[in-house]
């Protein structure tokens, strides 16, 4: 017998199918604002350092490679003529009388810096002491050049040291005296607009001169002397 209940194909409730989220409002999306870009005192400074600095390191990195390339030659100095017409010590003290010229030249063997002479100071020394000293006018002298510069030493002076006597008396007996001719300078080296740092060179030339009055030694004459000058390096 057919039964007249509805059939439910096992399902013994209602069925509502899946769950569905809420629907979430999307986020709000914020644009930039557009601002505009400001400049700021400390800025600008900050800015104008890094660019200075930058420059100065530029060009110190040139200056390094042309020193290295052109590395300056050092100066060439020789005493071409020499005359002591007057040198005596007096015999009651140690007062020394003397009349000494010297010709020397200076030669700028460099083909790429020019010189510029900031103080010349010539020293002349006998047994050790100085005994006088000159100082030069200044200038400039140009690439491979030679300048010839004269001293004359004149006057008198007390002498200091236990042997100046006997080294006098041993020296015009023998017809030669020994003068040491000491030199200070300072230049600079200049290379189209770039110039060097202030060097100092010392120059040592030690000179034979014949003894005034010496027939002998005044017929062998005076040699030309080389000197021996510091390296500009």
């Amino acid at each position: 017998m057919a039964s007249n209940e509805p059939h439910h194909d096992g399902l013994t409730g209602a069925f509502y199918g899946p769950n569905i989220p809420p629907e979430v409002p999307p986020p709000n999306v914020h644009r930039p604002k557009h601002r505009r870009h400001e400049f700021k005192p400390y800025t600008l400074l900050c800015t104008a350092f890094k660019i200075f600095t930058l420059v100065l390191i530029t060009i110190g990195i040139i200056v390094l490679c042309l020193w290295l390339i052109y590395q300056p030659q050092t100066l060439k100095i020789h005493v071409q003529s020499a005359n002591l017409t007057l040198f005596n010590l007096s015999a009651s003290n140690l007062t020394l009388y003397y009349n000494l010229s010297v010709n020397l030249t200076v030669r700028n063997p460099n083909q790429k810096y020019n010189l510029y002479f900031k103080r010349i100071e010539a020293d002349a020394l006998y047994n050790g002491p100085r005994f006088d000293f000159l100082l030069l006018p200044l200038y400039k002298q140009g690439r491979k050049n030679t300048t010839t510069l004269v001293f004359r030493f004149q006057g008198q002076n007390l002498v200091n040291g236990d042997t100046v006597r006997s080294t006098f008396d041993r020296e015009k007996g023998e017809g030669w005296f020994y003068i040491d001719l000491k030199m200070y300078l300072k230049v600079r080296l200049k290379m189209l607009i770039v110039q060097s740092v202030e060097y100092r060179p010392d120059v040592s030339c030690s000179l034979r001169l014949p003894a005034p009055g010496n027939s002998t030694s005044a017929a062998a004459g005076f040699a030309v002397t080389e000197c021996n000058v510091d390296s500009l390096s």
